[in-house]
């Protein structure tokens, strides 16, 4: 009886060990199969608490070689998801630019609010504090503060890798940012927590916090590397609603330290691809020309 007990308990721990084994190789392959429609040796990764994630390198193409050109979607969006990022990360490289796209930090995922039943005729303790005129709000400040230090981290570890990456293209580093990515990374250069590229192009910048939005202008001002501020007339609320500050704020009288665009973007424009694709490539070679690669 012993020995048949020990039998079922051996054939119960295969089957598990088994299945866990098929679900690693299942995940595995399911992050690794993600990009099969690209070159195996675009797709490089870097380590983040202790996880893979995508980094995608495309060398330069032709003989003009400027440098790196570091590309990053918003939050929580692929390094090659379909949109103006995935065509200039294909675009750059006839221009002069090896591109190296990165995968972002994810949005913090929603609350949930839901009530259990017990409690659905309690009486509340507490009203709303909440004017009537003000959209209630999704996290509360000390959640809100813990989701930005988490993706702040995540962009600190992921982007402190890179160099070992793009270490074969030689000659400038120009970071091209879109929309919420674009806000923590202003703020994150400001306070000198990621390595300073040679110049910065914005794609839509914004902050989903309304007081760190409202404050993103003047960080962006505190820079002092060369930028270069395309806005869609189609973006965000957010963006738009700083798009003036982010003008007026900017340095006066220094033609190479900061430019502004409006433009289409969206899905269907697809000309305003290439007119912002002309604009990065105009505002490199400008900055390139008045500090050559030494």
């Amino acid at each position: 009886m012993y020995h048949r007990h020990l039998s079922v308990a051996s054939c119960g721990l295969t089957l598990a060990f088994a299945l866990l084994v098929s679900i690693v190789s299942f995940t595995t392959l399911a992050s690794t199969s993600k990009f099969n429609y690209l070159p195996e040796n675009e797709i490089n990764y870097v380590q983040v608490d202790d996880q893979d994630y995508p980094i995608l390198l495309r060398p330069w193409q032709g003989n003009k070689k400027l440098g790196l050109a570091i590309i990053v979607p918003g939050l929580g969006l692929s390094p090659d998801e379909g949109g103006f990022t995935a065509y200039l990360r294909r675009k750059l490289n006839k221009a002069g630019w090896a591109t190296l796209a990165i995968t972002p930090p994810q949005r913090p995922g929603m609350p949930n609010y839901t009530t259990q039943a017990v409690h659905v005729a309690n009486a509340g303790e507490k009203q709303l504090s909440q004017q009537s005129n003000q959209a209630m709000p999704v996290f509360s400040e000390e959640q809100q503060t813990l989701n930005i230090q988490r993706q702040q981290s995540f962009f600190i570890s992921s982007m402190s890798q890179l160099d070992s990456l793009g270490k074969q293209f030689q000659g400038k580093r120009l970071l091209i940012s879109s929309d919420d990515s674009a806000g923590i990374i202003i703020e994150l250069l400001k306070d000198n927590k990621l390595p300073m590229p040679d110049m910065l192009a914005i794609i839509n910048p914004y902050n989903d916090n309304p007081s760190q939005n409202q404050a993103l202008a003047a960080q962006l001002a505190e820079l002092t590397i060369p930028v270069l501020d395309i806005q869609s007339r189609d973006g965000t609320s957010a963006s738009l609603a700083t798009q003036q500050s982010r003008f007026d704020l900017s340095p006066q009288n220094a033609p190479f330290r900061y430019h502004q665009y409006k433009i289409l973007l969206d899905l269907q424009h697809k000309e305003g691809w290439s007119g912002g694709l002309k604009m990065i490539e105009g505002f490199a070679l400008r900055i390139n020309k008045a500090y050559p690669n030494r």
